[in-house]
């Protein structure tokens, strides 16, 4: 059973990059199901593969957006950025090192966490700031 469903408080009014939360929302969705079924070290090295490509794909679209309407705080959305990237390359550091070497209830909380604090308030803030330029 899902965890989180999507909702206009996740959307940050841009079309696009919402469709891409919608995807990290699947992942947090993936990581409490699979803590519910007792199946979280199945389905770890799974989700920390799409942590990676989402960060990828995602991270992308948000900095292609940043560089076009000259974003002010470019360097300090990429940071936290960076940081994603980080925590995910050490987690699968750690995967590959001992398949039971990682906590899949901290990756779960790495992930609400991220939603929490980075989509819903600094994303909320880069989607106001692309919305007065006219994006949607």
């Amino acid at each position: 059973m899902a965890l989180l469903s999507w909702n206009d408080n996740y959307s940050i009014g841009i079309k696009k990059i919402d469709n891409e939360h919608k995807v990290l929302i699947g992942m947090i969705n993936k990581a409490y199901d699979s803590i519910e079924k007792m199946e979280e070290q199945k389905v770890l090295l799974e989700l920390i593969s799409e942590m990676r490509q989402y960060a990828m794909d995602h991270f992308s679209t948000e900095e292609m957006f940043m560089k076009h309407y000259t974003y002010p705080e470019t360097e300090n959305h990429r940071k936290q950025h960076n940081h994603f990237m980080i925590y995910v390359a050490s987690a699968d550091n750690m995967m590959d090192a001992d398949n039971n070497a990682l906590d899949p209830y901290k990756v779960f909380k790495y992930l609400a966490d991220w939603l929490k604090n980075h989509i819903l308030v600094t994303d909320k803030q880069f989607g106001s700031f692309l919305m007065n330029k006219g994006v949607r």
